[in-house]
């Protein structure tokens, strides 16, 4: 959660998900897009100068045994705390299968490719997707993983999720359909990223099959329950 600027415009800090670690020499990073004033002020920070960041915030994905089969989706910007999980499991000699599967609408929109193909390892397996067929596979991500999943045992599939709504929309039900284990990490805005605003806050319903399944919506906040959420308890439009 970073403070763009020390002064009072604009007042609200920026919430964003950790890329990589160096743990040698004690930095992280992150990854952004200008789209308004906020990223705007950031893209405009020089080496030297000081942030002050607050975090880390929320929760973080369930890691794998080391017999389960590992599917990465990412989509567009959603490609960081998912790319930060893989980095980890690789640094670990997680021993199982990992898939990688990153998309967006065209070529142009995936981002921090250089990233991943440094990650040639003998157990990751990255496969692209682009709407419009510019790259990689032609058509949207969740077709993408339905390919994927022919190939492999759905019973040690674990899914690591990112990226727009609509996407995570998807996964939501095509899991549900298929009973998979799928994990979402929701792209919100955080006001105050201590849990006091509500500005974060989601529906929330536990899955169904819990004991909890006939209890009624409630909210959840990203920013102390999420970022990380189960699919199919929070309620995407």
């Amino acid at each position: 959660h970073l403070q763009v600027n020390p002064f009072f415009y604009p007042l609200l800090r920026r919430a964003f998900s950790i890329h990589e670690v160096d743990r040698h020499k004690g930095s992280l990073e992150v990854v952004f897009k200008v789209i308004g004033i906020g990223t705007d002020l950031l893209s405009q920070k020089k080496p030297g100068d000081m942030v002050s960041l607050l975090g880390p915030l929320g929760n973080i994905f369930s890691y794998p045994n080391k017999e389960d089969i590992s599917i990465m989706v990412a989509g567009g910007l959603g490609i960081v705390p998912v790319y930060f999980l893989t980095c980890d499991l690789l640094r670990q000699k997680h021993c199982g299968r990992i898939y990688f599967l990153y998309g967006a609408k065209e070529k142009e929109q995936l981002y921090c490719m250089a990233d991943l193909k440094k990650l040639k390892k003998k157990e990751l397996e990255i496969l692209y997707s682009t709407d419009d067929g510019s790259f990689g596979f032609k058509g949207y991500l969740d077709q993408l993983l339905k390919e994927v999943l022919k190939k492999e045992d759905k019973n040690k599939v674990r899914i690591y999720a990112c990226g727009p709504e609509p996407l995570l929309a998807k996964l939501s039900r095509l899991t549900k359909e298929e009973n998979l284990f799928c994990q979402l990490s929701l792209e919100v805005g955080m006001p105050c990223g201590m849990g006091t605003c509500m500005g974060c806050a989601v529906k929330y319903k536990p899955a169904s099959g819990g004991k909890d399944c006939n209890s009624p919506v409630t909210y959840k906040r990203v920013c102390c329950e999420g970022p990380v959420f189960k699919a199919g308890e929070v309620i995407l439009e």
